[in-house]
């Protein structure tokens, strides 16, 4: 069971990021609402306060400010170094990105904001997982079947025991 409150996403990101006078790049992969993870060889220590500008596939550029919660560092292939981040600010269009693009929740903008006899339709995280779809896949080097989401295809996704890519 996750310890997570928040649904994450699979989505690379060109990403800068900042703590005082050091200015670093990386690529967040796991986002949410309220969290993501920088995959990076810098990580900063837990506690440390962090200034994260996303350059998001539109060409728009979100900030970020948030918290370090945790950091990985190791030299084993399988894991990624990084750090988790819980957000603490961020701007509109990072809100903006994460609903529409990731979530898949359409922009509201243009009904009304005290329409009468409205029904909140944000989908529930059964909803959504039910939604993805995904593929089985067969490592050619283990022979593992590993379960890919459709949308990961184009991610280079690894396989669960060997790591070696799959497509």
């Amino acid at each position: 069971m996750s310890r997570r409150r928040h649904k994450r996403y699979t989505k690379r990101i060109e990403t800068e990021f900042s703590s005082g006078e050091m200015l670093f790049r990386g690529i967040s992969s796991d986002l949410s609402e309220k969290g993501l993870f920088i995959r990076t060889q810098h990580g900063f220590v837990p506690g440390s306060t962090v200034n994260i500008k996303l350059r998001l596939p539109d060409g728009s550029t979100a900030q970020l400010r948030g918290v370090v919660k945790r950091t990985v560092k190791t030299h084993l292939h399988l894991v990624k170094n990084g750090m988790g981040i819980e957000i603490l600010e961020s701007d509109n269009t990072y809100v903006k990105f994460v609903r529409e693009e990731l979530i898949g929740i359409p922009d509201k903008t243009s009904k009304p904001a005290d329409a009468v006899g409205t029904k909140n339709t944000v989908p529930s995280e059964e909803e959504l997982e039910e939604e993805e779809e995904a593929v089985i896949r067969v490592c050619p080097e283990c022979g593992i079947k590993n379960r890919v989401k459709v949308v990961a295809l184009s991610m280079k996704p690894r396989c669960g025991k060997c790591g070696r890519y799959l497509t």
